[in-house]
């Protein structure tokens, strides 16, 4: 769970931010009758950002790895007035950094066991503006059942069977029921676990029964069934009198997308269309889930810097638009908005109407920091379960970003989850607010060299939009441009195709699983292939979890 310090207020000593004042203004020339709650949402935006002003980037690991020795530790700052970080573990201060990017290196136990990261960001003064804190090494498993031992044993006279089923439970699960079958009779339902079955931290209940051994039926088979109706089951073959005990197995998830030679996403796949492998070796394929059957997480995070207002009504409805017709019941999203500043508009949430509503109260501000605003929505997943993806919608090249290219690109890479890029390409020459600038008195923009800073600005688009590609392309996403030299009728129709196109591939993600016999602790690196003529296989993503 992150955890954020109370901020103190310096209002002696902190003037109004110049991106604050600006989006006052543009709510006091909106419609009489949104003014009041364009001025409530930019005032509670703004609060709810200064309550989270340094954020940990979790440090690079394999997928399942265990932290040990000597770590790197990443920081996004969000308040401008810190300088100085202090890196701590369990309490003591290991690290103090006091320039950025404000990345530390730390000292973990070796062995690896739970310990807990936390970084302090201090102003000139040395007074605390925020702190963030993250358990390392606290496992986290995905919801499933596995038959690990069966044993033919002599019980009270007659020949009996011992199984034994291991059920892992993610931290919001309750464990309804599991069921035991020999071949398709029912042997045992258990549906009493105490403590063990309730939500909590992930944990993996071991459930065993005896039952008569006969010849007849070739198989065993058990189910687990959680209280929200979610079940799964697993089966196994009886190949002579006993089998030896199975160790050390992990469910691994991957979502996946498939498309044709066309790039269109593909449909209707099994689980023989796939082939895994680890370490060279072949693992069998549990099972195929499809986008309908695995809870979909969407980040959208929306460019809110001035040169937004004259095009921002059509790009709001559109958004908003997307966010209803996306999401299913079962699904759920957040917005965050990024200018010269990063807010977390709207948390994580399946409210369809408060999403939209959100987006069509955003208001653009003074800035852009693209880099921050993609590292604080990757931020914002954590452990989340399910199928996950993340839309970014941008008119401009980073000006104002407290983290380097680099995090962002290296974050995203890693965590995997596919990133959908709309930029809005403007003509050149176009003017944005002169207006409103005039009547903030004292607002400027400067440039990085510390000159003056003309409203047109001449950018390096084409360094900027490679860039963009590389981070969709490596995460399974896409990249897409809107001409906004055209008409407002044009260009409109194409975010809504590329919109279209987003949401098609969000429709076809499948999520295949599959048993690993590595150690816990030791990452896992599969391979996965597409068997199928004239498929390819566009992203694997590893999954902690499946809701």
């Amino acid at each position: 769970m992150r955890m954020t310090a109370p901020i103190r207020a310096h209002a002696s000593r902190t003037p109004l931010p110049a991106a604050l004042a600006l989006s006052l203004a543009i709510a006091a020339h909106a419609p009489a009758a949104a003014q009041d709650d364009s001025r409530q949402e930019v005032l509670a935006t703004s609060v709810n950002a200064e309550r989270a002003m340094i954020h940990i980037v979790p440090p690079s690991r394999g997928y399942r790895e265990l932290f040990s020795g000597r770590v790197q530790v990443e920081t996004l700052i969000i308040h401008p007035l810190i300088k100085v970080v202090d890196f701590l573990i369990d309490g003591k201060r290991t690290a103090r950094v006091t320039r950025k990017p404000y990345i530390g290196q730390v000292r973990l136990a070796d062995p690896p066991r739970k310990q807990m990261l936390e970084v302090r960001g201090y102003d000139a003064q040395g007074e605390i503006l925020g702190i963030d804190r993250m358990p390392l090494n606290q496992p986290d498993v995905p919801f499933g059942v596995r038959v690990t031992s069966m044993r033919r044993l002599e019980a009270n006279g007659y020949d009996a069977l011992r199984i034994e089923a291991d059920v892992s439970l993610p931290r919001s699960a309750t464990l309804a029921r599991v069921a035991f079958y020999r071949g398709e009779r029912l042997a045992e339902a258990v549906r009493n676990f105490g403590v063990d079955a309730a939500p909590g931290v992930p944990r993996i209940i071991q459930i065993e029964t005896l039952m008569e051994y006969t010849s007849a039926d070739n198989f065993v088979r058990v189910t687990a069934t959680l209280d929200d109706g979610r079940e799964l089951e697993d089966a196994q073959l009886l190949v002579g009198a006993e089998y030896q005990d199975e160790i050390d197995i992990q469910l691994v998830q991957l979502q996946l997308l498939v498309t044709d030679n066309d790039g269109n996403p593909v449909s209707g796949l099994k689980a023989e269309d796939f082939e895994i492998r680890e370490n060279g070796r072949k693992r069998p394929v549990e099972n195929l889930h499809t986008a309908q059957d695995v809870a979909l997480v969407l980040g959208l995070a929306i460019d809110m810097s001035d040169s937004m207002v004259p095009i921002w009504h059509q790009v709001r409805e559109v958004s908003a638009s997307f966010v209803d017709t996306t999401l299913s019941p079962r699904d759920r999203a957040f917005v965050v908005d990024f200018s010269g500043e990063v807010r977390l508009s709207q948390p994580l949430t399946g409210n369809k109407r408060l999403l939209a509503s959100r987006v069509r109260l955003l208001v653009p501000r003074i800035g852009t920091a693209l880099n921050d605003g993609i590292l604080f929505s990757l931020l914002q997943y954590g452990r989340e379960p399910g199928r996950r993806a993340l839309v970014v919608i941008t008119d401009g090249v980073d000006q104002h970003s407290r983290s380097t290219p680099e995090q962002a690109t290296d974050f995203a890479e890693r965590l995997g989850l596919p990133i959908y890029f709309i930029e809005l390409d403007r003509p050149a020459g176009n003017s944005t607010l002169p207006d409103l600038r005039q009547r903030l008195p004292g607002l400027r923009t400067r440039s990085r060299n510390g000159g003056p800073a003309h409203i047109t600005r001449t950018f390096d688009r084409r360094r900027h939009r490679k860039r963009l590609d590389t981070i969709a392309r490596q995460t399974g996403g896409r990249l897409s441009s809107v001409d906004l030299a055209v008409d407002t009728r044009t260009w409109t129709k194409q975010i809504q195709d590329i919109f279209r196109q987003i949401e098609a591939d969000l429709r076809h993600q499948h999520v295949l699983t599959y048993y690993s016999d590595r150690p816990p602790g030791t990452p896992i690196d599969p391979e996965v292939t597409v068997t199928g003529r004239g498929l390819e296989l566009r992203s694997a993503v590893p999954l902690e979890a499946i809701e």
